[in-house]
């Protein structure tokens, strides 16, 4: 991992003394800096696999390197005047109101999911919302007469082709590319006909987590659910998990918190991932196992924020919007 770091960094030396027009800086900046695909983000997206041993210290020396870059840029941009190009401000004219944006309640809770998910060495990555039957049903053991399916209300597209039901199609597509241990969020929008109400809507969003190593069991999950519920709703909140059955976990559990208002309240489904999931992954279940669970960012704004009504939060009326 340091010498990759060390790497980067004389590459991008090397690279900086050859650029001097303005779109050169900014597509190197992307390059080195950019949020999905950029060299130093990419790196970083590798730390939560290493051993706490060669963990130490290579979050400093990354943002030794990232400011170094920012500034190189910065310095080479105004050595260059890119950064004068401003239009001439009339400082006698009156003052306009600046209006003062702020992020979705979803985008909020999202985020906090992934950050709290983060601390536990999970990653996290996209998906298509557009998706095959194979990947969505067929190889989360869910055949083409397997009753849950009527249960889905899907959306076809065509007969091979659907909207994904789930954030669960990640399941199958990432370990497919990535083999084991894995830890990683699936975030995204879903789609099942369900009649519009206070509490559905036939669109709406998801976030799946995926753990798959050669030793992890129930109890690892309990306690990482335990984990999050208590830094999402407070240090105090209990949960409690009782039996249930979904096709791709075996066994499988749905998750409820205490909530001080509303009694128990249901918030997820997990449990261990199904040996036929692993086996269509391309994995030996006799070697390796996992777990998943799956949450709706939708229903942890509702309790988070006491919102008793789903539609509010996707109306953009700016009178509910303006209070986060």
């Amino acid at each position: 991992m340091e010498k990759d770091l060390e790497k980067l960094l004389i590459r991008f030396r090397e690279e900086i003394g050859k650029v001097t027009e303005k779109e050169g800086f900014r597509k190197l900046r992307i390059r080195y800096l950019g949020r999905k695909r950029g060299l130093l983000t990419k790196i970083l997206e590798d730390i939560p696999k290493l051993s706490e041993s060669r963990r130490a210290g290579i979050g400093t020396k990354v943002k030794k390197i990232r400011s170094e870059i920012e500034e190189t840029l910065s310095a080479k941009e105004t050595e260059n005047g890119f950064d004068n190009e401003r239009a001439e401000i009339d400082v006698t004219a009156p003052g306009k109101k600046a209006e003062k944006g702020s992020l979705h309640p979803l985008t909020l809770v999202t985020e906090e999911v992934k950050e709290i998910f983060h601390r536990l060495g999970f990653t996290w990555e996209d998906g298509p919302e557009v998706e095959s039957d194979v990947y969505n049903f067929q190889k989360l053991n869910m055949p083409p007469d397997h009753p849950a399916r009527d249960v889905q209300q899907t959306y076809y597209i065509d007969d091979k082709t659907l909207l994904r039901t789930h954030t669960s199609n990640m399941q199958v597509r990432y370990l497919e590319k990535n083999k084991p241990p894995v830890r990683v969020l699936f975030p995204g929008r879903a789609y099942r006909r369900d009649m519009p109400d206070a509490t559905h809507l036939p669109s709406f969003y998801q976030l799946e987590g995926l753990l798959v190593d050669e030793t992890t069991s129930m109890t690892d999950l309990l306690g990482s659910l335990d984990f999050f519920a208590r830094r999402f709703f407070g240090e105090k909140t209990k949960i409690r998990v009782y039996g249930h059955h979904f096709p791709y976990t075996e066994p499988s559990i749905e998750v409820e918190v205490l909530h001080p208002t509303k009694d128990w309240i249901e918030i997820l489904g997990a449990g261990m991932v199904h040996p036929n999931v692993l086996k269509n992954a391309r994995l030996d279940p006799s070697k390796y196992r996992g777990w998943a669970f799956g949450m709706g960012p939708d229903r942890l704004a509702m309790l988070k924020f006491n919102i008793n009504n789903i539609r509010v939060l996707y109306n953009n009326d700016l009178r509910f919007l303006n209070q986060f």
